[in-house]
């Protein structure tokens, strides 16, 4: 189990420090932080995370939510807006909330977009060279104390992904990787009950409430789909993050040198 932040005004907000690599070696601490949105931070949350470490803060959501719900700033940290998915969205999966409720307006059913998007993360060539580049600004990531921030709307898809592959990357057992994936249902829990409060006050159909269900919650079988896709086409985790995501064994040799103690 790794550490929840002890911010009061975001959610899944939780180190991926601490966990421990197959070759018995732990993931440096106060370096790599998973997040959900970061648009309620009050003054005191600012500071907590401004003294914590936090230097960079990555931003996976498409325009439309940077927009809609723009990150606070934390003093000293460089906000970076690195969307995983094209600008326009139309022709491709959606990870956006927004985007998906509208789809399941049309008819399109929320467990098959997630199937849809997690499939995508692997398939989609620029979803990859987005990866790509957050691997840099990780890679980039070397001084002493600083922290790197990444998030999404729900820091389950986007940033589920991304920290799948930093910790498979750093030499993490599948099984953990798959823990810290459904932990965020953990840490969202409070949200969803609070969702589902709202859709049943509204009326909303049954249908609709287990869509919902479908979209707040981190399930095996999504992060299981990518894992399928990657052995289809890449055959390892390993080979993906090499052929699909273009990081070379030197760059995953400074990864290790950079964030395992």
């Amino acid at each position: 189990m790794t550490k929840h932040l002890a911010v009061q005004h975001a959610e899944n907000m939780r180190e991926l420090g601490g966990y421990e690599t197959k070759d018995g070696r732990k993931i440096a601490p106060k370096k790599l932080i998973r997040s959900a949105n970061i648009n309620h931070l009050d003054e005191e949350d600012k500071t907590y995370l401004s003294n914590y470490g936090i230097k960079k803060v990555v931003d996976f959501r498409s325009l439309e939510e940077r927009t809609s719900q723009p990150d606070q700033d934390i003093p000293e940290a460089e906000n970076i807006f690195l969307p995983i998915f094209p600008i326009e969205e139309t022709e491709t999966a959606s990870a956006s909330p927004k985007k998906m409720l509208s789809r399941m307006q049309d008819g399109e059913a929320a467990f098959q977009q997630m199937i849809d998007v997690y499939t995508h993360f692997v398939t989609d060539a620029h979803v990859r060279k987005q990866y790509r580049k957050f691997f840099d600004l990780v890679l980039g990531n070397t001084g002493e104390a600083e922290s790197l921030l990444f998030h999404c709307t729900a820091g389950k898809d986007r940033t589920g992904f991304g920290a799948m592959l930093l910790l498979e990357g750093l030499g993490v057992d599948t099984d953990t990787v798959m823990k810290d994936y459904l932990a965020t249902n953990r840490y969202l829990k409070k949200v969803v009950q609070e969702m589902y409060k709202k859709a049943e006050h509204a009326g909303v159909s049954a249908n609709a409430l287990h869509g919902i269900e479908d979209m707040m919650t981190a399930k095996e079988a999504y992060l299981q789909t990518s894992f399928d896709q990657i052995k289809e086409h890449y055959g390892s985790v390993s080979e993906f993050i090499q052929k699909g995501i273009g990081v070379t064994q030197g760059e995953m040799n400074d990864l290790q040198k950079i964030y395992l103690l």
